[in-house]
């Protein structure tokens, strides 16, 4: 079965991480290199979540047919240095994304990103938002290469978020658990939020 986070870390080479570490401030590439490791899991494994749950599944599968082709690969540095405008703003909606995948969950994943990186917590949540778009146009240029259904697309999710786990620490474990619980969120969200968006000023 095809894995799909090789298929995402391949498309994160060396000048894209240099290119993400200045669009965080200038942080030092290794350490991004870590957290997109982690994130581009988390994210594949959400997606895998939504893609087997019968009331999320068609949304997602909507969503990954009408604005996510996979172009976006095609040239991502001119897309991350803004030289590569892309037609369909959704694409790039990386806050979106995020807000679908993990809801309330994402102030925990951002503490789990820090914790096992050591990288600032805001610029986790930011660089989670910089990273939806690129997993989701993987995903997308894969469903669209293969003429997936839902279920074909479930199942290589499955195969390829649902059953990794990272090299850095317990991070899949932490993240199994924590897409499984249910959450309200707390007053942490609009910190988080205030937070991200600065840096991205």
């Amino acid at each position: 079965m095809t894995n799909l986070l090789n298929e995402v870390s391949r498309h994160l080479n060396d000048n894209v991480i240099i290119q993400l570490s200045k669009q965080l401030g200038s942080i030092n590439p290794n350490q991004v290199k870590g957290a997109t490791q982690i994130i581009s899991e988390l994210l594949l494994h959400a997606m895998s979540n939504s893609a087997n749950n019968q009331g999320r599944g068609d949304g997602l599968f909507g969503a990954i047919k009408r604005d996510h082709d996979g172009g976006i690969l095609g040239d991502l540095m001119g897309v991350l240095t803004g030289k590569n405008q892309v037609n369909n703003p959704k694409t790039m909606n990386g806050e979106g994304i995020i807000n679908h995948l993990l809801g309330k969950k994402q102030i925990e994943a951002a503490q789990v990103i820090s914790q096992q990186t050591g990288l600032n917590f805001f610029k986790s949540g930011v660089l989670m938002q910089l990273l939806a778009p690129i997993v989701m146009g993987v995903v997308g240029q894969k469903q669209r290469s293969g003429g997936l259904d839902l279920g074909g697309l479930a199942q290589i999710l499955l195969g390829s978020g649902g059953q990794q786990s990272t090299q850095r620490g317990n991070a899949g474990g932490i993240f199994g658990k924590l897409l499984d619980m249910d959450g309200d969120g707390n007053m942490m969200d609009d910190l988080l939020n205030i937070g991200m968006k600065i840096l991205k000023k």
